[in-house]
């Protein structure tokens, strides 16, 4: 909930009065209520505290630096109308106010009105460029800086904060699209991740007695052995489990249930499309299926607070995989000994409040064990990062020079990042985009070659994406609109790159439309038949259209991706394509002598199957790809 509502919003947070001498009586000045009706957090606490919202952590702030960004905050929070979130104050004010306090303590100063003698401002700026930070950040940092000004805690206006935000980032004025990974690399992952969910998952109760026997045993070992690498010896060495697989590692630091966990965030991203922050709110109960239409829908709910203003959390879905359920029943079950190590934790927070917020935390899928020095019990974007990594590096899956020419295609902000060799990394936040190119991209038909499970997988998304209004009204649920437009903005650039290739690229075509399209470019007096800018414009109007099928490209608007695309007049065939067919075309011979030899007298059926062979052979001719001609006939006694 916001912590700057009004109290029809949240009757938990009060309006102080805010006038001008309010800091006479700071140490007095309530800033929020509990559910007890009884004050929370007062004015001088180093944390703001709220029940239905982020906390504001004022720790990393000293002196005037923090008496000025408490009064600022304060004055945002209670005299202006407008709504914020609790994490657009945390990130775009006290981590601002941080980040300057860093910057005016190394030029020299002590408080945050050092910047308005015109020297020591062109000292910071000297400073601030070597930090060498993104457009995108500095624009969110300057507006503390901005608001500092408005409420005349500094005399310096800095005007046009883009123009200086432009100055302060230097070359870093691009601004970076989300990773996609390519779909070599992707599918490596994808198998593995499965492969490593589906053998654990069976023994995932076992892996939290195998780790909780192992801390108990380690407490005993450490009052006998002297040296903590005997101890950990002793405790490894006294564990019985009844797990059976050699990757299976017992260690102190966690690094084997990290791995774990990079598997199942694996699995868990790359299958739903969830930013971060919603896949870190599942929990045992985020996974359903419905039926919609004869289909079964696979469904993961979580909470969404980034398109609303004030912050409001809301339940919202995804569609998803069944592996998705045992990613998150084997992240549940084997992380239970450090989920029932926190919950006693949470036993010693006396204000109910507290505790209760706590317990949330830990009722969650991503946990941090207990045993090792920390005092949170989620697991942060670091933790995360590095169970990504973990993974990624167990897979060991090098990029090829042909994994590199797709990553660049992809991620053209990201051009000269990697080279042949490296291991890809991904980012939490790779995975949404990478699902987004996949899912219209038609690329999920490879990745669903990696477990049966998936062969339903088409269904579901394309009745889940196609009709995602519809099927959620039915359901009463709310979807990920965000989510929605990364997939139809990646349509649009898959359209339009698809098409520029056939109209201006491609070699050589066929199909009906695709001899067309070759004849009117062999007639054109230019090199470039179609621009890039022309082609996208009319993709955006609906004037031109393409759709992906195993055999070709359909250009025809309202295709159902069903017709006999070797007669569709609408029918493209690059030569990529046209190789994909070679398999087709064994099969289709091999079903058409089984057949024959059978005497199956079916004669509509032996037509059509002659016929689609024929059909593909033309189209190797059409692109030079050598075969071997089907020299066999349908003759009378087959009728």
């Amino acid at each position: 909930m916001s912590i700057f509502s009004m109290k029809d919003i949240d009757p938990n947070v009060r309006k102080p009065k805010y006038s001008a001498d309010f800091s006479k009586n700071e140490e007095k000045t309530i800033i929020s209520y509990d559910s007890a009706n009884k004050p929370y957090s007062l004015y001088s606490d180093d944390k703001w505290k709220f029940i239905s919202a982020r906390d504001l952590n004022f720790q990393g702030l000293t002196g005037y630096f923090k008496e000025t960004t408490k009064k600022l905050i304060y004055g945002v929070l209670f005299t202006e109308k407008k709504l914020y979130s609790s994490n657009f104050i945390q990130k775009n004010i006290i981590e601002s106010a941080i980040n300057f306090q860093k910057l005016i303590i190394k030029t020299g100063g002590s408080s945050f009105t050092f910047i308005d003698d015109d020297s020591n401002f062109r000292k910071l700026v000297i400073e601030a460029k070597k930090k060498k930070l993104k457009l995108k950040t500095w624009k969110n940092y300057l507006v503390f800086i901005s608001k500092l000004h408005e409420k005349s805690f500094i005399c310096r206006d800095i005007g046009n904060a883009e123009k200086l935000a432009i100055e302060l980032a230097g070359h870093n004025l691009s601004v970076q699209q989300s990773m996609a990974i390519p779909e070599r690399i992707a599918a490596k992952y994808f198998d593995y991740a499965l492969k490593v969910i589906t053998r654990y998952h069976p023994y995932r109760y076992a892996i939290s007695r195998a780790y909780q026997n192992l801390f108990i045993e380690y407490k005993k070992s450490s009052s006998i052995w002297k040296t903590q690498a005997n101890s950990k010896k002793y405790a490894v060495r006294n564990v019985e489990h009844n797990i059976p697989f050699s990757d299976f590692v017992l260690d102190l630091s966690g690094s084997w249930l990290s791995w774990l966990r990079g598997a199942c965030y694996f699995v868990i991203a790359g299958f739903t499309g969830c930013r971060d922050g919603e896949i870190k709110s599942f929990n045992l109960a985020s996974y359903e299926e419905k039926q919609y239409a004869d289909v079964t829908i696979p469904i993961v709910y979580g909470e969404d607070s980034k398109p609303n203003h004030a912050g409001i959390s809301r339940r919202i879905s995804w569609v998803t995989i069944p592996a998705v359920k045992l990613a998150i029943e084997l992240l549940w079950y084997s992380f239970e000994f450090a989920r029932n190590e926190w919950r006693e934790k949470g036993k010693n927070i006396t204000h109910l409040d507290d505790r209760k917020k706590f317990l949330q935390k830990v009722d969650k899928i991503f946990l941090t064990l207990p045993h090792i020095a920390t005092t949170h019990p989620s697991a942060g974007r670091q933790a995360l990062s590095n169970s990504l990594e973990n993974f990624a590096k167990s897979v060991d899956c090098r990029l090829t020079k042909e994994d590199i020419e797709e990553f660049n295609r992809l991620n053209p902000t990201r051009k000269g990042q990697l080279k042949v060799g490296d291991i890809l990394i991904p980012h939490p936040h790779g995975f949404r985009r990478t699902f987004a190119v996949f899912l219209v991209r038609n690329r999920l038909g490879s990745l669903m070659e990696l477990k049966y499970q998936f062969k339903h997988m088409n269904v579901a998304m394309t009745a889940w994406y196609s009709n995602q209004a519809e099927i959620a009204g039915y359901f009463d649920m709310m979807t990920d609109r965000d989510l929605i437009n990364i997939i139809e903005e990646e349509n649009h650039e898959f359209m339009t790159d698809t098409l520029y290739y056939i109209y201006n690229e491609a070699e050589t075509l066929s199909g009906i439309e695709g001899k067309r399209i070759l004849d009117a470019r062999l007639s054109s007096p230019t090199t470039i038949y179609l621009s890039r800018d022309e082609i996208s414009r009319q993709v955006k109007e609906g004037q031109m259209s393409i759709i992906e099928h195993p055999g070709g490209h359909c250009t025809n608007p309202s295709c159902n991706r069903i017709c006999n695309m070797q007669t569709c007049r609408f029918k493209v065939v690059t030569k990529e394509k046209a190789i994909n067919l070679v398999p087709e075309r064994e099969r289709l011979v091999k079903k058409f002598l089984t057949l024959k030899k059978w005497q199956v007298k079916q004669p509509n059926i032996m037509s059509k199957i002659y016929y689609d062979i024929k059909s593909i052979e033309q189209c190797f001719k059409d692109h030079d790809i050598p075969f071997t001609p089907f020299i066999d006939t349908i003759d009378v006694t087959m009728l």
